[in-house]
Order: structure tokens, then sequence, then C-alpha cells
């Protein structure tokens, strides 16, 4: 097969495991069927062009991508509760060519409708746009506006953005009559270690009352 690019992937397979997917031995693995869309088990189309994807595991909560390959994957075995396949990589490719709405993924095998622009799956049917760009920026700023406008959406309306943020959080904001919130955002990874010193500078300065919105918007 010729070699392939984003434009012509059918297939998105994510997966945390060792040894994906670049080093896999046989070069075969498998999927259980849990983990594959309808769409997908609809829809098993013999040496369909894959993009691959290596997630880390940092913490319960945190993965992060760590590298991705573009192939085709053939072979096809029903196994009652799986589905077990061959893997061809025909090249790595930097995570900066993914598209970002892959990156918000679960572990598991989906499908892409190129006619409508989008990656089958059920989860992902009930997000709203919105939901989509808040998990898939990588951009500093442009998280801070999501978030802001996030928590407006649950209804906190009287929230004040903080526009000269240097040594300033994100924002702030009072929840009922007792309970005043300073937040600040970050994609940082780590972000305990990362955000400690400036989230004691928070508890302090709301403990001396020193907080001064500087924008309500």
């Amino acid at each position: 097969m010729g070699e392939t690019g984003i434009s012509s992937i059918k297939y998105i397979m994510i997966t945390h495991w060792d040894k994906h997917w670049d080093d896999l031995p046989d070069q075969e693995t498998f999927y259980t069927k849990r983990l594959i869309d309808k769409q997908v088990l609809n829809n098993l189309v013999e040496n369909a062009s894959t993009l691959f994807i290596k997630i880390k595991i940092l913490s319960d909560e945190t993965k992060v991508p760590e590298r991705a390959w573009i192939g085709y994957v053939y072979d096809f075995r029903d196994e009652k509760d799986k589905i077990r396949f061959k893997v061809n990589i025909e090249r790595e490719i930097s995570l900066a060519e993914v598209p970002h709405e892959y990156f918000s993924l679960k572990e598991g095998w989906y499908m892409i409708d190129w006619s409508l622009r989008r990656i089958f799956s059920l989860d992902h049917y009930l997000y709203p746009p919105f939901f989509y760009s808040l998990l898939a920026t990588k951009d500093r700023q442009e998280f801070e506006k999501y978030v802001f406008k996030l928590l407006k959406l649950i209804g906190i309306h009287n929230i004040h953005r903080y526009v000269k943020q240097k040594g300033r959080p994100d924002g702030f904001f009072v929840f009922g009559k007792h309970l005043a919130v300073t937040y600040d955002c970050t994609l940082e990874k780590d972000f305990k270690k990362e955000k400690s010193q400036q989230i004691l500078n928070y508890v302090n300065q709301l403990k001396n009352e020193v907080l001064k919105p500087i924008a309500n918007y």
C-alpha cells in the first residue's frame, strides 16, 4: 500500500498498552468488543488506513498522548468477545500532525466519517462542540476563556476574570453567602507540583481579604 495521510484515515485506534503500536509481536493484537465502537463493528474494512495513538497514564485522572503512527489494519478475526487483527505501520508522525479533538477520545477503536467530518463514538454524540474545543485545546489563553465560559454556563454568573494576570489567579467568584473561590486554569500535566506555591499565595490572599477584581465580563 502507498503512504497515507491524516485526511485518508478511516479508523483511529488508541491504547495505553505496552509495545503498541510499533513493537507488536508478529504485528498482531486485538481489541475486546467493549472497546470497539458499534459503527466499527458494522464496518470492518480490510487494509483500512488507520491512525494509531499510544497514550501514557500519568495518574487516574491524567492521560496524555505519547506517540502516533499511520498505517493500516487487516486480517480481522472475530473471537466472540474480541476482534483480533494484524497491524502494518507505515510511518510515525508527530503529535502536532494529529487533530486535537482526537486526543479527547478514550482508549478504543473509532471510525471517521469524512463526509460528515465527525468521529463515530456514542459518548461524543452527546458533546456540544464547545466541549470538544475545551478538551482539545493546547493554547493557554484559549483554555482560560473556555473555563470562564464553562463556569458561567453552569450558573456562576457573578464572576470576575482577571485580564492582567501577572501574579494573579485567572478569576474569582463568590458562591452563595459564605464560599469565596479563586481559580487558576492550567494545562500543566503535573499541576500539583507546578502550582503548589501559587496555590499557597492565593490562600494567603483570601485570608487577608486582598483580592480585588479588575474585570467583570
